[in-house]
């Protein structure tokens, strides 16, 4: 049976780029090729399950230690492709097309999601919605911080203010504590 695309893309691919980036710190790879080539959409040694859908993919950040070091949109190149495969078969992999993103870039050096030893993929997907838009914090404004648990994306924008995002199939508790109790 196949997919049913979506009318829009509506997700992100976190990548771990812990062992291409020092390839972009000393000038031997171009951020870009780094953040959008090469990833493998198939679940572990799979050529036909797929773990993602590049058509569905919106933004792509990188990430290396646990922070976000690059935040790319995904857009039509000049032949209205937004990936191509590349490689042989069965294992082809993607490469996205796409430039820096300035609509998320607050995301840059923000916690990222995090991969555990001796995980097997390189990437994990998100929903759109996890990546918080918002205006960009006045100069003189405390920029918002950012955590990632999980799937869960935590944000606090100001002082008192915090955003939870997380997948529909989450639930999510909120505590208070007395306004003295600043300690747990």
């Amino acid at each position: 049976m196949p997919a049913t695309k979506s009318a829009e893309p509506d997700q992100v691919l976190a990548v771990n780029v812990a062992r291409r980036w020092t390839d972009v710190e000393n000038d031997r790879a171009d951020e870009a090729d780094v953040v959008l080539a090469n990833w493998s959409p198939w679940v572990g040694r799979s050529t036909t399950v797929q773990h993602f859908d590049p058509d569905r993919i919106a933004v792509i950040i990188a990430c290396r230690r646990g922070r976000t070091v690059a935040v790319y949109d995904v857009h039509p190149d000049d032949n209205g492709r937004r990936w191509h495969w590349t490689g042989e078969e069965p294992r082809r992999r993607v490469h996205f097309h796409g430039a820096p993103s300035s609509r998320y870039a607050a995301h840059l050096a923000a916690p990222a999601p995090t991969w555990k030893a001796g995980e097997g993929t390189p990437v994990k997907i998100l929903s759109l919605d996890d990546l918080l838009q918002g205006d960009p914090p006045a100069p003189d404004s405390q920029a918002p911080r950012h955590a990632v648990v999980g799937q869960a994306v935590v944000t606090l924008n100001g002082t008192n203010n915090l955003t939870v995002s997380v997948p529909a199939d989450y639930s999510v508790t909120v505590t208070t504590r007395a306004p003295h109790d600043r300690s747990s």
